[in-house]
């Protein structure tokens, strides 16, 4: 049946459903963007301190295993060579630690904590009452702790036995 009357167009009757064109375009609406980014921010602000704190008390774990680490190899070295003549220094107020030999007087090397870290210092030293730990041919070495902390108040103490084992407990804020 044709439509009599004023008008050129079709009208939506005479299009069928498959000819209706609807403006739908794929994508986002600049509100549900703006939603997303809002979530995003929140989640930022709530996660950058976690992760700034967590990046520390790393910091001060790497110090400490590697202070544990330094020590194990010197007993090795004195037990390798059968001398008695290995040590490591440590000095709370240049915040470093050195491997020396006694026979030769010569400094293998320095390793201060500033390098494993922003804030990274050693705050306790205990080594039979000093701050030297010996190491002899048999394996043995002067029992004692190194007590280092981070900037947060987290403590990580190295402690070694006679026996030449080495440990390191953490309390980490």
């Amino acid at each position: 049946m044709k439509r009599q009357g004023g008008g050129t167009g079709t009208s939506t009757a005479d299009l069928g459903p498959e000819k209706i064109r609807i403006n739908t375009m794929p994508g986002f609406t600049l509100i549900e963007l703006l939603i997303v980014i809002a979530l995003l921010s929140i989640v930022a602000a709530i996660s950058v301190p976690m992760l700034n704190r967590y990046a520390t008390n790393v910091d001060l774990k790497t110090a400490a295993r590697t202070v544990a680490a330094d020590l194990a190899a010197a007993k090795q070295a004195a037990v390798e060579e059968n001398l008695d003549v290995y040590r490591i220094t440590f000095s709370v107020d240049s915040n470093q630690y050195t491997l020396s030999r006694t026979d030769t007087g010569v400094t293998l090397w320095t390793k201060t904590f500033s390098s494993f870290g922003n804030g990274i210092a050693i705050s306790a030293v205990d080594f039979g009452g000093g701050a030297v730990v010996s190491f002899q041919k048999r394996g043995t070495l002067t029992a004692g702790t190194a007590t280092l902390q981070n900037n947060r108040g987290s403590t990580a103490v190295v402690t070694t036995n006679i026996t030449g084992r080495t440990y390191v407990a953490f309390s980490l804020q």
